[in-house]
C-alpha cells in the first residue's frame, strides 16, 4: 500500500513535496521533473528507512510503500508490472546508491535497498493508501550491472553509437561515460566496436 507520496519539481534541489496524489503520463510525473523513460519514479519500502533511520522523502522516493507489501519490492525481477488504480508500472531496475545519500546511508550497506525505479507504461491519478497489484503481464528484464545492461542494448542495435549516447538510453548520468573503457575492458562479450569514443587530442 502507498504511505506516502512525493513530487520534485526541480532537479538543482534535493527538496521533495509531500503530496496527496500523483498524476502521471507516459513519459512520467506531471509537474514533475523530467526523468529518463527507465527512471519515471522511485518506489522505496519503510523498511529502508527504518533500517537507516532516515526521513522520509530524503531518498528521493516518490512513492514510499508500507510494510504490508507481500515480499520486499527489491525481489520483484526487472519486467514485473505494478497496477497502481489505473496506473501500470514497469520495474526496471534497482535505484544505485549515489554521493548524493553518502550523509545519509552509507553505499555499501543500502546497496539493492535503496528502491526500485519504474517506467510508466499507461498514466492515470494514485494516490496515498492505493493498493498495489502485481501483474502477470511482464516485460524484458534490463539488467541493473552496469557491464552487463551495456552488452543487452548494444546487442539490441546494428549501428555504433556514441558513448554519451549509449549511457543515456540506458538510464544512467553522462557521468559515467568515464566508466565505460574500464568496464568493457575485460569483457570479451562486449562489442566494443560498437562504441565510439571522443577523439582525444
Amino acid at each position: 500500500m502507498i504511505k506516502h507520496l512525493f513530487l520534485k519539481t526541480a532537479n538543482d534541489t534535493p527538496t521533495v513535496v509531500m503530496v496527496n496524489e500523483l498524476s502521471l503520463s507516459s513519459n512520467g510525473i506531471l509537474g514533475g521533473v523530467t526523468r529518463h523513460e527507465f527512471r519515471h519514479l522511485l518506489l522505496l519500502p519503510l523498511s529502508t528507512l527504518t533500517e537507516f533511520n532516515i526521513p522520509p522523502g530524503q531518498l528521493g522516493e516518490n512513492i514510499l510503500l508500507s510494510e504490508e507489501m507481500e515480499r520486499d519490492i527489491h525481489t520483484y525481477p526487472s519486467g514485473t508490472v505494478f497496477k497502481i488504480g489505473e496506473v501500470l508500472l514497469r520495474i526496471t531496475f534497482h535505484c544505485e546508491p549515489c554521493k548524493k545519500i553518502k550523509h545519509l546511508a552509507s553505499a555499501n550497506k543500502i546497496l539493492h535497498k535503496r528502491g526500485v525505479l519504474a517506467q510508466v507504461i499507461n498514466g492515470g491519478n494514485i494516490y496515498v493508501g492505493d493498493k498495489i497489484k502485481i501483474m502477470e503481464t511482464t516485460f524484458e528484464p534490463i539488467p541493473y550491472a552496469l557491464a552487463d545492461r551495456v552488452k543487452w542494448y548494444l546487442n539490441k542495435i546494428d549501428n555504433a553509437i556514441a558513448v554519451t549516447t549509449l549511457v543515456d538510453e540506458i538510464g544512467l548520468s553522462k557521468s559515467y561515460c568515464r566508466a565505460i573503457p574500464n568496464i568493457i575492458r575485460n569483457r570479451t562479450d562486449i562489442d566494443a566496436t560498437k562504441i565510439v569514443f571522443k577523439n582525444r587530442r
